[in-house]
């Protein structure tokens, strides 16, 4: 399994207390990823989509994807909410990697990715990003 640790200009979490909040996560920051073989430091500008696996979280990157122990709640927290989108229940999006937009039937939104992958917002996130990101 994989870890996931802010390494740009911070005291990574595990340096920290228990009891303070960690630090938001911005585009230009750097993220260390681990599994139990390898080691990737991401920026996470580059981190394109995040899925919930359980109580783990699929992170999507350039060079691959990996599997971390730590919630999608949890990862939503740390991420800037200006870059990154919460599309569903299972889903977290960076706008910057969203090629195209376009409307469903039944009015969700439909993300399209620059890799062609497709992500079909929530009903309720539709909404929101309308609210929140519309003309």
């Amino acid at each position: 399994m994989a870890s996931l640790t802010r390494i740009a200009g911070v005291a990574c979490p595990a340096a920290e207390s228990d009891e303070s909040e960690p630090a938001v996560l911005h585009r230009d920051d750097f993220v260390l990823l681990t599994d139990d073989i390898k080691c990737w430091i991401v920026r996470i500008e580059d981190i394109y989509l995040l899925e919930a696996c359980r109580n783990f979280t699929r992170v999507h990157f350039p060079d691959g994807k990996l599997l971390i122990r730590r919630t999608l709640g949890d990862c939503e927290r740390r991420l800037d909410s200006s870059i990154f989108f919460r599309a569903s229940r299972g889903c977290i999006v960076n706008l910057s990697h969203v090629k195209q937009s376009r409307f469903l039937e039944d009015g969700s939104l439909i993300f399209i990715l620059r890799d062609g992958k497709e992500v079909v917002l929530s009903g309720r996130q539709s909404v929101l990003f309308r609210k929140t990101h519309g003309l």
